[in-house]
């Protein structure tokens, strides 16, 4: 039998095989033994990945056996495009690169450091300045076209937590000698990620700045905290324990920042809204409950029904409330609405028709109604990940800022 005759008959099926056997083996050991991502993976990033170590695994050892030079510095650079090729497509399954840029930092955006002249005149708006209305506002000839992403260090100066860069979308009508009193919109990462997931994946300032443009520049100040800096020790999961104050950082510490430095939300919680998607969705919702007074308003897009560690809500009290369950049940979302009416807290829940949480988010969903919020379920074709997130944040600023009375 010829060499590529033997190779393909011989070599292929085994390295399929064996490609397969080692993937599956994998997602048994990380899903049903571990449970670290605490839900089922795509099949398609097991499919891609079982392909691409199978290419590999085929494509180098030929081509190094080639005897040319020119072949030898051939192979890196075809196993890099393999790579690069099964990268791409599992991408496709999450979304959160969304442009070649981005894979090296550049998220389309400048990203600028803190300024004071980012907050000039913010004494001009008090408590009692209404929040602006569109049909009222007149921008001056001298407002910018777009808005500014900059750099913060949110001050965690009650809660005492571990927090690390945040962001800031600054509207152009907030970008003006005479502020305009624009609304404030906390957005929360997911879990593995950072602060920098909602500009990467939900390109925040692009979808910003085209709502503003068609709205006399009038959008929200976007605010993106990190509430998962350090390690996973240092996590508060978004709630108040002995381990750490984290509800305590979005619910103070976050807003007091916001009034300090930019003289905006002063009015309360009707200035204020919270949302996230994933591990940030279940934040909002945490939030939503918990704080009410401070965001009656909230997003939960793809989360779950409530904090989530290994080891589900067992280990959460013991690591999290040295085996209180009664502190725990304190702070769980759905078991403090069955007690808890919220006649004046709106929220959108939004879950991906495919998303292995659509019924966590259902679950939520009737919780809530339970509880006698105004809330809206939104089922939109797609499964966990920025493809369904970032349409879900632009489809909704109409409804977003309604809800803030500014439109």
């Amino acid at each position: 039998m010829s060499g590529p005759r033997k190779h393909l008959k011989r070599a292929v099926p085994i390295t399929l095989i064996g490609s397969g056997l080692l993937v599956l083996g994998v997602r048994y050991l990380t899903e049903s033994v571990l449970d670290l991502w605490g839900q089922p993976l795509h099949w398609r990033i097991y499919l891609f990945t079982g392909l691409a170590l199978a290419a590999l695994a085929l494509l180098v050892p030929r081509l190094l056996s080639f005897k040319r030079w020119y072949t030898k510095l051939l192979a890196p650079l075809a196993a890099i495009l393999v790579i690069v090729a099964f990268g791409l497509q599992i991408n496709q399954v999450f979304g959160y690169y969304p442009t070649a840029g981005s894979l090296w930092g550049d998220n389309g955006v400048d990203v600028q450091a803190f300024s004071p002249s980012d907050t000039v005149n913010k004494s001009k708006l008090t408590a009692r300045t209404p929040t602006v209305r569109e049909e009222d506002w007149q921008p001056p000839t001298s407002m910018p076209d777009s808005g500014k992403l900059i750099t913060v260090q949110i001050p965690a100066s009650v809660s005492n937590v571990h927090s690390g860069i945040s962001y800031v979308y600054i509207p152009p009508a907030y970008r003006v000698q005479n502020p305009a009193n624009v609304p404030v919109l906390v957005l929360i990462h997911g879990n593995p990620g950072d602060s920098v997931d909602w500009q990467r994946g939900g390109l925040v300032t692009q979808q910003m700045d085209a709502y503003a443009a068609e709205h006399k520049g009038i959008a929200p100040l976007v605010v993106m905290p990190d509430v998962t800096s350090g390690n996973a020790e240092s996590w508060s999961l978004c709630m108040d324990s002995p381990r750490g104050k984290g509800a305590t950082f979005l619910a103070v510490d976050v807003p007091n920042y916001v009034k300090k430095t930019f003289g905006l939300g002063l009015a309360g919680g009707q200035q204020f809204m919270i949302g996230g998607m994933s591990y940030g969705g279940t934040c909002a919702l945490q939030l939503g409950v918990t704080f009410p007074a401070v965001y009656p308003a909230f997003l939960d897009f793809s989360g779950e029904r409530g904090p989530y560690i290994n080891g589900g809500d067992a280990a959460i009290i013991s690591k999290y409330f040295n085996g209180d369950a009664d502190a725990f049940a304190e702070v769980s979302p759905l078991e403090l609405l069955k007690t808890t009416k919220l006649p004046h807290s709106k929220a959108i829940v939004l879950v991906g028709s495919s998303d292995y949480y659509r019924p966590q988010g259902e679950e939520v969903y009737r919780a809530l109604k339970a509880a006698d919020v105004q809330v809206e379920l939104q089922t939109v074709d797609g499964d966990h990940g920025w493809a369904v997130w970032r349409l879900a944040l632009g489809n909704n600023m109409p409804r977003i800022m309604q809800q803030f009375g500014v439109s």
